[in-house]
């Protein structure tokens, strides 16, 4: 008796076909768009930031800092989960840039000079936070801000500073506020504290809602609530994807991006709020465990009025438009305002004003060593004068 074929072999070995081509039109996609990109940033290059900024001239170090640095992004940017914070540095060791294990997580290094009189005057012990700016994005060990501002105020005066960089990429005063917590019930105590915020305060403006507690916050939300998004957020930083957003912004309306003055306002008091909110709690710890407080808000190309050399001007142009520059200039303005009504924090946004050579080296206010020295002098100046009150 012959049996009758039965038509299931056919119906998958369709099925495999159908997937298999499926992902080889994706496979095709994407290396096709990989290329279209890569040809079209070659013959377009944009702005080039980083290593090509002017603010390097004069600093033989630079080629070789960035190779450096670029090695470290690859392995260590951003990607070591840390309980409460949610990340942290990991620790890296090279020739400009070192960051080292410590009570408090992995650390950026600090240049601390000695100073004669540490032989005769107890240290006084300042640990310094902030995000990128303060772990020294850009620069070597030595020209760091905290670097710098140990070099400055161990030169003159009769105290002897050693400074802790507790500066971490990314980093907002809630996380900075928290790392605080933590380090004092190791038992450790400073004599100082000293925050520098401004950029990515503003920055967290600009995500969803009217303030969000960390930068990146939506995709770690998605990625611990388990949704479908977060499964695929690969997807976000493919080639195919960036080339369709690429074309989609070729025939976006630059007014588009306009954000409506009532958003504008509520986005920036609630930056504001959050942040001196964060500082109160500071100068509460500070009494409680007998410690000074120094915070500093940080310039940047949304608010100052330094002249800018054409590269910066650049930079400007390059971000003038968006959404985030503009909150971010509206998050500067009220920070300019709350300065000088409320006096919790020092505003930074006019140091460079009378600086007509270039400082900033990319689109996120990152500064060269110039630009480190001129903030570290303009809080050696603020901390040297308060210390002994």
């Amino acid at each position: 008796m012959e049996l009758t074929r039965r038509p299931y072999p056919a119906f998958f070995s369709y099925v495999g076909y159908i997937i298999f081509s499926i992902f080889l039109a994706a496979a095709i996609l994407e290396i096709g768009s990989a290329v279209v990109r890569h040809a079209y940033h070659w013959i377009h290059p944009g702005i080039a930031q980083g290593p090509a900024s002017p603010a390097y001239q004069g600093y033989p170090w630079a080629q070789e800092f960035w190779k450096e640095e670029y090695l470290r992004r690859g392995t260590a940017y951003k990607d070591r989960y840390v309980p409460f914070l949610i990340w942290g540095g990991k620790p890296w060791h090279s020739e400009y840039i070192n960051v080292d294990e410590s009570f408090m997580g992995n650390l950026r290094r600090t240049a601390n000079p000695l100073n004669p009189a540490c032989n005769q005057t107890p240290r006084k012990l300042i640990w310094m936070f902030g995000g990128s700016t303060v772990f020294g994005l850009g620069v070597p060990d030595t020209e760091t801000i905290p670097s710098n501002l140990s070099r400055q105020l161990n030169s003159a005066g009769s105290f002897c500073f050693v400074i802790v960089n507790a500066g971490v990429e990314g980093y907002v005063t809630n996380q900075e506020l928290l790392l605080l917590v933590e380090a004092l019930k190791t038992g450790q105590r400073p004599d100082m504290v000293i925050f520098y915020d401004g950029v990515n305060e503003g920055e967290a403006a600009t995500s969803a809602g009217i303030q969000v507690p960390h930068l990146e916050f939506e995709r770690v939300k998605a990625r611990i609530e388990g949704s479908l998004p977060s499964k695929l957020d690969f997807v976000q930083s493919s080639n195919s994807l960036g080339l369709a957003r690429a074309i989609a912004g070729r025939f976006t309306r630059s007014d588009s991006y306009a954000v409506p003055p009532a958003e504008l306002v509520a986005r920036a008091s609630a930056a504001l709020d959050n942040y001196e909110a964060n500082l109160r709690v500071v100068r509460s710890l500070g009494k409680a465990y007998n410690f000074k407080v120094f915070c500093f808000w940080q310039p940047s190309l949304a608010f100052d009025g330094k002249p800018l050399a054409p590269f910066e001007q650049q930079l400007q142009r390059h971000i003038l438009d968006s959404k985030s520059f503009k909150i971010l200039r509206a998050v500067d303005e009220e920070a300019a305002r709350r300065s000088l009504r409320d006096g919790d924090f020092v505003f930074l946004g006019q140091v460079f004003d009378s600086v007509k050579e270039p400082l900033y080296i990319d689109q996120y206010m990152h500064l060269g060593p110039r630009g480190n020295q001129i903030v570290a002098g303009a809080m050696a100046n603020w901390v040297g004068s308060h210390a002994a009150n």
